[in-house]
Parts: C-alpha cells; sequence; structure tokens
C-alpha cells in the first residue's frame, strides 16, 4: 500500500489532465473521419474515412495558408535567431547599463499578446498609425494590404519572440567556460575567430534547440494573426489556425476543421520529438 500512495495522490491530476487535453485530442481526431456539421454536431454524424483530408489537401486555401504558415514560421526563426544571437553577444560584454538593456527586451515577452497585437494594429494603422507618421507615407495600410499583410504580420512575430530567443541564448553564453575564450586570445585568435572555432560550437546546441521551439510557438500561433488580420485581406495573411477556426465557427464544417488541426497537431508532435531529441543531446 505504501507503494500505491505516491501515486494516488498523483491520481486527481493524471485524471484532470487527460479530461482536459487526451479526451478533446481523441475527440477530435474522430471527427476528422466524420461529416460532421451544426445538425449532426450532438451525434449522428456519418464515417466518411479520409474524405475530410483528402477534401482539405485537395482546396487551394489550405494550401495557400500551409504555404503561409511555412513562410510565416521560416521567416519569423530566423530572423528571431539572427537577432537573438545579435543581441545575446552583444549584451554578453560587460559595458554600463547592459543588464538594464537586456531587460527592456523581455517587456515584448511579458506583454499578453492580445495587447501587443492590439498596439500594432494601432502603430500599424494606415491613416494614424505611428509607424506611417515616422516614415514620413500616408495611406500605408500595412495589415489591409494584400502584399504587406504578411511580411507585417512576421515583422510583429520577430519582435515578440526575439526576447525568448535573446534569454535562451544568454543562458547558453553564460554556461561557456570564460577560460576557453580567453584561451583564444592568448593565442592571438581575432573576435571572429573566437566566436567561430569556441563560442560557436559550444552554442549551437542551445541555437538548435531554441530554433525548434520558436517554430512550434510559431506555427501554433492563432491569437496574434487572428485579432490583427483575420488571416485578411482576402486570405493573405491566412494561416492553418485561422483558416481551421474559419472553417469551425464560420462554416460550421467540424469535420475539415477537425482534419487541418490534426494535420497541424502531426507536426507540432514531429517538431516536439525533435526537441526532445535535440535536448538531449544537449545535456
Amino acid at each position: 500500500m505504501r507503494r500505491l500512495t505516491p501515486y494516488l495522490f498523483v491520481l486527481p491530476a493524471v485524471l484532470f489532465l487527460g479530461a482536459l487535453l487526451v479526451y478533446p485530442v481523441v475527440l477530435n481526431v474522430l471527427m476528422s473521419f466524420q461529416d460532421v456539421s451544426a445538425g449532426n454536431l450532438l451525434g449522428g454524424a456519418e464515417w466518411i474515412g479520409f474524405e475530410n483530408y483528402r477534401a482539405a489537401f485537395a482546396d487551394e486555401v489550405f494550401v495557400d495558408a500551409a504555404w503561409h504558415s511555412v513562410t510565416y514560421a521560416a521567416v519569423s526563426v530566423v530572423v528571431q535567431l539572427v537577432a537573438g544571437t545579435g543581441l545575446a553577444l552583444f549584451y554578453a560584454q560587460s559595458f554600463p547599463g547592459a543588464r538594464a538593456l537586456r531587460s527592456l527586451y523581455m517587456i515584448a515577452y511579458a506583454i499578453p499578446v492580445v495587447v501587443s497585437a492590439e498596439l500594432f494594429r494601432w502603430l500599424l494603422d494606415g491613416r494614424s498609425g505611428f509607424v506611417n507618421w515616422v516614415l514620413g507615407t500616408r495611406d500605408v495600410f500595412w495589415l489591409a494590404d494584400t502584399s504587406l499583410a504578411l511580411p507585417a504580420v512576421i515583422g510583429i512575430q520577430v519582435w515578440l519572440g526575439v526576447p525568448f530567443v535573446l534569454v535562451s541564448l544568454t543562458a547558453g553564453l553564460v554556461a561557456i567556460p570564460r577560460e576557453f575564450g580567453e584561451a583564444a586570445l592568448i593565442d592571438g585568435a581575432s573576435a571572429w575567430q573566437r566566436f567561430r572555432w569556441v563560442t560557436w560550437p559550444l552554442l549551437r546546441p542551445v541555437v538548435a534547440a531554441t530554433a525548434v521551439l520558436s517554430t512550434i510557438f510559431t506555427l501554433k500561433s492563432f491569437d496574434l494573426v487572428w485579432i490583427a488580420t483575420q488571416g485578411g485581406p482576402a486570405g493573405a495573411s491566412e494561416i492553418l489556425p485561422t483558416l481551421a477556426y474559419r472553417l469551425v465557427f464560420t462554416s460550421f464544417l467540424f469535420g475539415k476543421g477537425a482534419a487541418i488541426m490534426n494535420v497541424i497537431f502531426a507536426v507540432l508532435f514531429v517538431l516536439s520529438l525533435l526537441y526532445l531529441r535535440t535536448d538531449r543531446r544537449t545535456s
């Protein structure tokens, strides 16, 4: 009985998480194989196999949203990594105010996404936005132009994601023994050579783990895009999470929306396994 006591204490939390997480996932998978609509949501839906998946992959809107998701994640993560690495290396130097300046970057990470999205809607407003005022331009509708909406949303995501990269890579830099860099400096290595042959090889596992995590965070991003553009204009910034939301809560195509969410879940699951493998190597 004593051996079972710890498990009995944990059992309520396990049951709660199972009801909160496992049940919706299983229900979503089952729903993706059914023709579920508003009329048969509570029961009686017809089983149609992989028809929802075939319909989704054959839909040009899905293909465009998938391409937007890949572009959104790839560009955002690359820019975040480049900017975050540069800032981490810069603030790793000892100079007055370094810690205070580094703390300022955490403001973006501390502010709720909803607040940040609404803030940027005002900053990027075509008529009275702060960005147009600074640039001296007029009637540039950053979030309402089909050619600018996706880049604008990517820019917002970069602003939100750089602090996470900065903190992660700063922790990685702190873990590198200073003796390695000092020994290279004594041997006459330049700043670039010290980074290339000393810092980067030791920092690379942290960068890889951070890249995978940032990709996961970006691919599942819904609130930012939905508040900023709702996937518009004309689907120019539509990504898979916003498309699935629109199908379920606007068109009431629950089965097709569930199929798209399962595709997202599968991609995130693979990325999570990749992160665990990378994190194990880092450890």
